[in-house]
């Protein structure tokens, strides 16, 4: 009930403080501005939630009594994740200072007392010692982020974070933890209020404040539903399992982006919600998801009940099998990974050959026709490598093609490299590099006949899109040239 009264009463509230998400033509493809205010209301939601059964229920104020410090610094934790994420909500942060921030977010939890010091693995306990603290914030940081990641389609993470804090819930009361419990129990029920505002078309979203207030919540629940008496060494694996949907499509990013050469913090429209909607409506989807975090839940739930790692691992390792199998997720990183691993043994082995990897990571366009034209147009020129990447992600494409010659390794410090962006209808819509090794005569000549190519790829990419809509915002391009 609070989370439905509070998000509908912020929604107006969002509006007039400027905080909304805009459409931008090229990731963000939604119609209108859209309020990001349903991360505070949600936190207001579960706060009062919490306040009230403190004052309504006994058993809520012992479970609270026995994790009062505990409590406390968590609160503290959620409170300033919830400033990061308004922060970069209203002016976006960069990459690497949102991760500071959620860095001293988390900081207050695991100073706090939920630092892991020891967990166990199939019957076998593995103690951290010094590394505890450390390990503890990369475990929080990867769940946010994870869950951050996923927060990229109407009912998506509201739908995910419900099934995967009533799993939490039920976990808690299993492990007699009345306050993991009590605080899980508390999350659904704001995820559902907000559900009912965002359920496609979405009248707000939970923005970043959101996302990581849940990342920050469940990755705190899931130490204290995952462990039996204080001190005690956590089961890790049924939360892993638990949260198997976030993590594969964090994995998946990192090896595409990686392998690609782009950045870690690069948009795409790669991620697990992206691919599904593209063989099914929204609503089945959101079905999709749902049944598969229901099957790594339960999986995560009896895991803890019976006290048998091997159930979880099962129910995961089912979820990732299914959606390899149907070809719905995951095909196109595992091709990525494998060619990579082909070459590096290759080079191991001191066998050196040419690699040729192509990824049709999204969309139909006859990529084939457009790498003809690269090949035919190098085979005059002096280089060792070509790289074609494309990610627009207004027009759903997303392509990579990399070519070595045999023999020779594009990073050598001898070599050079020149980076062109791919400019179509005022948008960048990828990149071609091309490497080359050292010579004698100048590279006047070849880096004319790279421009030209460029541009004819150019063409050839921009004739297979539309053009976007004209308020769209044009990106700045820039030509990179590295010795």
């Amino acid at each position: 009930m609070f989370g439905l009264v509070l998000t509908g009463v912020a929604i107006p509230f969002a509006r007039r403080a400027g905080l909304t998400d805009r459409p931008d033509g090229r990731r963000k493809l939604q119609s209108q501005s859209v309020p990001v205010i349903g991360g505070v209301a949600l936190f207001l939601a579960v706060l009062l939630a919490i306040l009230v059964g403190l004052v309504a229920s006994d058993d809520v104020r012992q479970a609270f009594g026995s994790e009062l410090a505990g409590g406390e610094w968590l609160l503290v934790s959620a409170v300033l994740m919830v400033a990061v994420g308004v922060i970069d909500d209203r002016w976006p942060l960069r990459a690497r200072y949102k991760l500071l921030g959620q860095v001293a977010a988390v900081l207050p939890a695991v100073f706090g007392g939920y630092a892991v010091s020891a967990v166990t693995l199939f019957g076998f306990q593995i103690e951290f010692g010094v590394f505890g603290v450390p390990l503890t914030v990369l475990w929080f940081l990867a769940a946010v982020n994870a869950i951050n990641l996923l927060d990229g389609m109407d009912g998506m993470l509201g739908t995910l974070g419900a099934i995967v804090c009533a799993a939490l819930g039920l976990m808690g009361l299993v492990v007699g933890n009345g306050f993991a419990a009590a605080v899980s129990f508390a999350l659904v029920g704001g995820l559902l209020g907000f559900l009912w505002y965002n359920r496609p078309p979405a009248r707000v979203y939970l923005g970043d404040a959101g996302s990581t207030l849940i990342g920050l919540l469940v990755a705190a629940l899931c130490v204290r539903s995952s462990v039996k008496g204080a001190g005690a060494a956590v089961a890790i694996l049924a939360p892993v399992a638990l949260l198997v949907l976030p993590f594969l499509d964090t994995a998946a990013a990192v090896v595409r982006r990686t392998l690609t050469g782009r950045g870690i913090a690069a948009a795409d429209r790669g991620h697990l919600h992206h691919l599904l909607q593209r063989r099914q409506s929204t609503p089945r989807v959101l079905l999709t998801v749902g049944g598969l975090a229901g099957v790594a839940a339960v999986g995560a739930i009896l895991a803890t009940y019976w006290q048998n790692d091997a159930v979880a691992v099962v129910a995961a390792c089912g979820v990732v099998a299914l959606l390899l199998a149907r070809g719905l997720f995951g095909m196109a990183e595992v091709k990525l990974l494998a060619a990579r691993v082909r070459a590096v043994v290759q080079a191991g082995v001191g066998r050196p050959a040419g690699t040729d990897e192509e990824a049709r990571l999204q969309g139909q366009a006859d990529w084939e026709q457009v790498w003809v034209k690269v090949a035919m147009a190098a085979q005059g020129l002096p280089l060792t490598a070509i790289h074609l990447d494309v990610n627009a992600p207004r027009w759903q494409l997303d392509y990579h093609r990399r070519w070595q010659a045999r023999g020779h390794d594009a990073d050598l410090p001898s070599g050079w490299r020149l980076e062109l962006p791919l400019v179509g209808h005022g948008q960048v819509l990828g990149r071609l590099t091309v490497f080359g090794g050292r010579r004698e005569e100048p590279l006047t000549e070849t880096v004319r006949a790279i421009a030209e190519l460029a541009r004819v790829v150019e063409r050839m990419i921009a004739d297979t899109v539309s053009p976007p809509d004209p308020l769209t915002p044009v990106p700045e391009a820039e030509t990179i040239v590295a010795a």
